[in-house]
């Protein structure tokens, strides 16, 4: 009884220049909570997914406690703004917002390195660590709702309206906050810059509602807020000849057959290619680079392929090298079907295929390979684009680790230098060179892809005669780098006349070198602070 007779008083006194004052700071708030929950969401989902990839379940998971979060926030505001009816509780809930938000990163790699260890119950262990990382923060934005809406009830004698009002303007924030998270923040910093700029603004605004409460608590409100929406429609395109159609939870895939060839689309772009005469035929250009670890290292005896869509690597590899073991890491289970169904993906006891994030395998995994194949995208608006979170100098360096001595990791980047997505074939060439001590780069001719061979050389781990073992090449990996065009092409001739390279071609394709390597890695280093390969035109990747 005693904050409402002192809210009765002082509306008395507020004059229509602090009603249009408090109009502003209170739909400041609003807005600013309503973006910073959609912007922390979105920077918790980028940060696990350095532990538990980028699947579905963990953006589930970031979405459920973000709920619990919300419906606790607004039952705990709703208390709060029963009791005392101010500014005052208001301005703090944004202080603890944006204090406990600077620490979301903090806290993730803790939960996610202790996590990783932990083998039971993995599927909950993203809902247990978006709790640890994400409720709190939630929580406290979850309370400024309702707390906004009694304020501005109070002052009109207009609840109904209020409510729509502050429902319509954090909805608003929101949508803010999803387009500043992708077009703004993550292009142009880093996930742990976009955590504190966005802390310290719901810090700076707590800090000035406070100071400006004695004054604000006594104002009126009269304004309206219009808000308008668009429904945009968008036809799909039929395609002729098509032998499967489905929706994954990752993407909308379509099996097409023209011109003698069968075609896996994913979201509308061409993911694979295969002769319908010849299973083990037709694949794009770039995929013949992926045997160039065979070539400085004939005695490899694994392969592991990250991203399967209709198999041709792993078609290749088991066809060519039978002394070969390939695992392959797919994400989405509806690609390994297909693939099986309708590529010709074949039943082999050398195959194994495990149905998990990429970079999650590696970590849980303990295995080391002879090559790692990376060939793994997602689909966006701007295209198919590779995840953020297998493309970092962290990432390297965990691929490094699961790597043998003078084992490769190939890197495919739909993409040109000096040409068209030049700054990403630069960060990937200079995120490499980072982490692997020789790195190779080739350009497909046919398409616009670059494909990236980075050997591990382990000097501590090599013989007095420079050898891994003690056997030189072929009967160990090549060592001594760089190798130019004609020695690289010498290697992998003698390989095909000795009947080991089954693919002819192979020889001349290793004169493709990119431009990218006669100049010094001069690119951005994606870290997984900093990564924006997937956030827009400036990360987008087309069609092959």
């Amino acid at each position: 009884m005693e904050s409402q007779e002192h809210v009765g008083e002082t509306r008395c006194s507020a004059g229509p220049a602090n009603a249009a004052g408090l109009t502003v700071a209170l739909g400041i708030c609003v807005l600013l909570s309503g973006a910073a929950v959609m912007i922390y969401e979105f920077l918790a989902v980028r940060i696990l997914a350095r532990y538990f990839g980028s699947s579905l379940g963990v953006w589930a998971s970031v979405i459920a406690v973000l709920l619990a979060g919300l419906s606790a926030g607004y039952a705990l505001g709703g208390l709060v703004a029963d009791r005392f009816g101010s500014v005052w509780p208001l301005a703090a809930v944004l202080v603890v917002a944006g204090l406990t938000g600077a620490f979301t990163e903090k806290v993730a790699v803790a939960v996610g390195e202790g996590l990783l260890a932990v083998d039971v119950g993995l599927a909950w262990h993203p809902y247990l660590a978006a709790i640890l990382v994400s409720f709190v923060p939630i929580l406290a934005l979850g309370t400024v709702l309702p707390q906004a809406i009694r304020i501005r009830a109070e002052r009109t004698n207009r609840p109904g309206s209020a409510a729509g009002w502050i429902a319509a303007l954090s909805t608003l924030g929101s949508i803010l906050g999803v387009v500043l998270t992708v077009h703004v923040l993550l292009p142009r910093m880093g996930v742990r810059q976009a955590l504190y700029a966005t802390s310290s603004v719901l810090i700076l605004a707590g800090g000035v509602l406070m100071l400006a409460g004695p004054v604000l608590r006594a104002l009126r409100l009269k304004t309206r807020v219009p808000v308008l929406l668009a429904l945009c429609l968008f036809g799909a395109n039929a395609r002729a000849q098509i032998v499967f159609e489905d929706y994954s939870a990752y993407h909308h895939i379509i099996v097409e057959d023209t011109r003698g060839e069968r075609l896996l689309r994913f979201d509308n772009d061409v993911q694979s290619t295969m002769s319908l005469r010849d299973i083990y035929a037709g694949g794009f250009e770039y995929t013949e680079f992926f045997h160039v670890p065979l070539v400085l290292d004939p005695t490899i005896t694994s392969a592991l392929f990250v991203g399967l869509g209709g198999g041709t690597g792993p078609k290749a590899f088991l066809s060519d090298y039978p002394h070969l073991r390939v695992d392959v890491v797919e994400i989405d289970p509806m690609v390994v079907d297909i693939a099986e169904t309708y590529f010709g993906l074949p039943p082999d006891p050398r195959l194994r295929v495990i149905v998990r994030d990429g970079r999650v395998q590696l970590q849980r995994g303990r295995q080391k390979y002879g090559a790692i194949i990376m060939d793994a995208y997602a689909s966006g608006a701007y295209g198919p684009y590779v995840p953020y979170h297998l493309i970092t100098q962290e990432f390297f360096q965990l691929a490094w680790g699961r790597l043998e001595n003078g084992g490769s990791l190939v890197y495919n980047v739909v993409g040109a230098y000096g040409g068209e997505f030049d700054e990403m074939v630069r960060g990937v060439y200079s995120t490499l060179a980072t982490t692997f001590q020789a790195v190779y780069a080739f350009k497909a001719r046919s398409s616009l892809n670059t494909v990236f061979v980075a050997q591990k050389i382990d000097v501590a781990d090599l013989q007095l005669d420079g050898t891994r073992d003690g056997y030189a090449w072929p009967h160990g990996p090549w060592l001594r780098h760089p190798l130019s065009g004609d020695e690289l092409q010498g290697l992998a001739q003698t390989l095909t006349t000795d009947g080991f390279i089954k693919l002819p071609i192979l020889h001349k394709r290793l004169r493709q070198f990119s431009p990218v390597l006669n100049s010094p890695p001069a690119g951005p280093i994606y870290t997984d602070n900093y990564a924006p390969v997937d956030v827009g035109p400036r990360g987008r990747i087309h069609g092959r």
